[in-house]
């Protein structure tokens, strides 16, 4: 006599299903009441263009960074994707978190879709299962502008499933098929530019999920139609980048832990961050929002960090080679997680990011894969498939793991909810951050607690003297206050630092004036007029310096005019000087 059939196998995958969900809601709910914090600041909250679908097209001409912010980067289609949710919520930060923690389930079920391939399904859901409750995932989720991050994890791994399905099913990858996936290609680059890592992890897949005895001349032309196009939306999108940035094709300013290193020093800073990369992805118990200077020092030698660093890239490329027959799906998980940090691996082309968690989101990805998949290889070997107790133990520690991470990142959502909130505890993480001493300044000012921010813009500047924004923006304050003669030290400090800040500049002639040292204000605000000549010379500017050297220009005037007639101080008016940016702008 037969049995009747049952629905156990949909059964058991709706279960799955739900608990990947419950465990993505679990580690996010608790950041959904955050605020804006950090770069949705600029990018989202003061940026026009991201606030109706009609400025949003513009976000195809212009540089991801909005005015007065130098010309960099660009990811138009997140700016668009950001006018969608102002459009939807009223400029809510509500909708935006959950549109990520959306993203994030989107993501942790495209993980578990394509590790359903690759491995047994108990091993599949738990690597979408650790991945949706890996506490350094949570700077990629819980500010709204890392959304990017999240979308271009999706499209990555909905591309690696798609090519191996096509693959295993023996199908062409040429044709409509093919100019889909160069089409969603050409998507997840003008979402973020780290896309372009993807045909590179499709790839490693190829050499080693799916390694096949043909000759690779034969594999290469079977796949000509999307390599072709890969490489064309590559060039393409270099050339679209460079005409819209006036010629930046390299990406952002130089992190101030690279300014100044060469190919060997930042290969040496870049070594010691390795066992940081690891560290994160590993026990990630203490996370920061900032590894400025100098949390990461610029390495002057070889010691020890660089050390465990070579270490650990040694031990990684074991497994890349070693694995690569004998476990392909460990080997291509060390491929993808060192193809996810190559752009921010600093070495040939250095970034403005040394160290950030949200730049561990894709690689981290492969690191789940490969390393559940190493692991369960290790515990067959030691404890042998048939243990009932070391099941278990393994059980009741895949319990403890999951609960700690939700844990983890629940706590760590909450750090994200406003400036005050994550700057306040950013100074704790990380004592010897200047950005943070910096930014906390800020906040103190902000909430008229003066004394103590003047302390922390003081302890900025001692951590990191050569950040002139931080000269500028403590003088500005001394400024408006009416305490002219610190304001005017430090002015000369950061405008020694960096000349071409026409904001500073002129705030420091406005001093001048006002102590009637007049001759000297003609001369620096002539100084400053001249050097937004020769800019707009260089490059291709906004209207911002022809305002600068306008109100410059004004100013050597008026300077003139009260030097001549014997003006007592405090007596002129100026125009106001242009507002302070804490940015250079040429």
């Amino acid at each position: 006599m037969t049995e009747p059939p049952t629905n156990r196998p949909r059964q058991v995958r709706a279960l799955a299903l739900g608990g990947l969900l419950l465990l993505v809601l679990a580690a996010t709910w608790s950041g959904w009441a955050n605020q804006w914090v950090q770069d949705d600041l600029p990018i989202i909250f003061n940026n026009a263009t991201a606030h109706s679908i009609g400025a949003a097209w513009h976000g195809f001409l212009e540089a991801y960074w909005p005015e007065p912010h130098s010309r960099e980067l660009y990811r138009p289609l997140t700016i668009f994707g950001f006018a969608i949710q102002w459009l939807v919520g009223g400029g809510a930060p509500l909708v935006f978190r959950l549109v990520s923690t959306a993203f994030y389930a989107g993501v942790v079920l495209a993980v578990w879709r394509l590790a359903r391939r690759l491995l047994p399904a108990g091993l599949a859901w738990l690597v979408a299962a650790l991945f949706a409750v890996h506490p350094v995932h949570v700077e990629a989720v819980a500010v709204a502008v890392n959304q990017a991050e999240l979308v271009v994890a999706l499209i990555a791994v909905l591309m690696v499933t798609a090519w191996y399905d096509r693959r295993i099913a023996g199908r062409s990858t040429g044709g409509w098929w093919g100019v889909g996936m160069i089409v969603t290609y050409i998507v997840a680059m003008l979402v973020k530019e780290h896309a372009l890592v993807i045909p590179v992890i499709i790839a490693a897949m190829e050499w080693s999920i799916l390694d096949e005895p043909r000759p690779l001349r034969a594999r290469l032309r079977d796949h000509a139609l999307v390599i072709g196009g890969a490489t064309l939306s590559i060039v393409g999108m270099v050339m679209l980048r460079s005409v819209v940035l006036a010629g930046n094709t390299r990406g952002s300013f130089v992190a101030e832990g690279l300014v100044d290193s060469g190919l060997g020093g930042r290969a040496l800073t870049m070594l010691g961050v390795v066992p940081e990369w690891f560290r994160l992805l590993i026990w990630p118990q203490h996370l920061q929002a900032d590894y400025s200077p100098r949390e990461i020092i610029p390495a002057a030698g070889f010691g020890l960090e660089q050390a465990v660093g070579v270490a650990l890239l040694l031990l990684a490329l074991v497994i890349l080679l070693r694995c690569r027959h004998r476990l392909p799906v460990a080997s291509f998980g060390a491929a993808w997680l060192a193809i996810g940090l190559g752009p921010v691996h600093n070495v040939l082309v250095p970034t403005g990011i040394v160290l950030a968690e949200r730049t561990l989101f894709l690689g981290s990805i492969g690191f789940v894969l490969g390393g559940v998949a190493l692991l369960h290889a290790g515990w067959l070997q030691l404890e042998g498939s048939d243990s009932r107790v070391a099941r278990a133990v393994a059980t009741v520690g895949i319990g403890i793991f999951l609960i700690l991470g939700v844990s983890r990142s629940t706590s760590r959502q909450r750090v994200w909810h406003d400036q005050a909130t994550l700057w306040r505890q950013t100074v704790i993480d990380a004592p010897l951050s200047y950005r943070a001493h910096w930014a906390w300044a800020e906040v103190l000012f902000a909430g008229g607690a003066k004394g103590p921010a003047e302390a922390e813009y003081r302890q900025a500047i001692a951590l990191y003297p050569p950040g002139w924004p931080v000269y500028l923006e403590l003088a500005d304050h001394y400024r408006i206050a009416g305490n002219c003669y610190p304001a005017m030290e430090l002015y000369h400090q950061g405008l020694a630092l960096s000349p071409n800040v026409p904001s500073g500049r002129a705030s420091l002639v406005a001093c001048q004036v006002y102590l009637g040292q007049y001759r000297e204000a003609a001369a620096s605000a002539r100084l400053g007029a001249a050097l937004a000549l020769e800019a707009k010379g260089e490059r291709r500017l906004d209207d911002v310096l022809d305002r600068a050297h306008a109100i410059l220009t004004r100013y050597a005037a008026i300077a003139d005019s009260a030097d001549r007639v014997g003006a007592p101080p405090g007596s002129v008016a100026l125009p106001p000087p242009p507002e302070p940016t804490g940015e250079r702008l040429f």
